[in-house]
């Protein structure tokens, strides 16, 4: 059950850390790399709490996502990951006021079905 509970919070800890991290450029003015502006860019990353946050809770769920990989089979809790794609879809309209195409919605039902069969399993 332990693991479960990690699982979850992992994939929790990565959307919102990226959601941190999307939030943290579109104030900066996003991020372009290049040769050219590669320290100016870089300096743009390190002076933003949101990036700053965002990265030390995608970190976070690394480290949780260590711990359930430990104790549970690959093949069962790495599908499972993949509800990191339907909540970054739910956030993303959330949040920054994204068009979700009806294409897309399909595409998070049938994630949410082979999580479902998955879990079953």
């Amino acid at each position: 059950m332990k693991s479960v509970v990690y699982l979850f919070v992992c994939v929790t800890m990565l959307v919102a850390g990226q959601v941190l991290v999307k939030h943290g450029l579109n104030l900066k003015g996003g991020f372009q790399l290049s040769l050219c502006s590669f320290w100016a860019e870089c300096a743009k990353l390190i002076t933003s709490g949101y990036i700053w946050l965002g990265a030390c809770l995608t970190m976070g769920g690394g480290l949780l996502w260590m711990d359930v990989l430990s104790r549970k089979e690959l093949s069962y809790v790495y599908p499972l990951l993949s509800l990191t794609f339907v909540i970054a879809l739910i956030f993303s309209s959330i949040f920054f006021k994204e068009h979700i195409s009806p294409l897309r919605w399909v595409g998070v039902a049938i994630i949410c079905l082979g999580v479902y069969l998955v879990s079953k399993s």
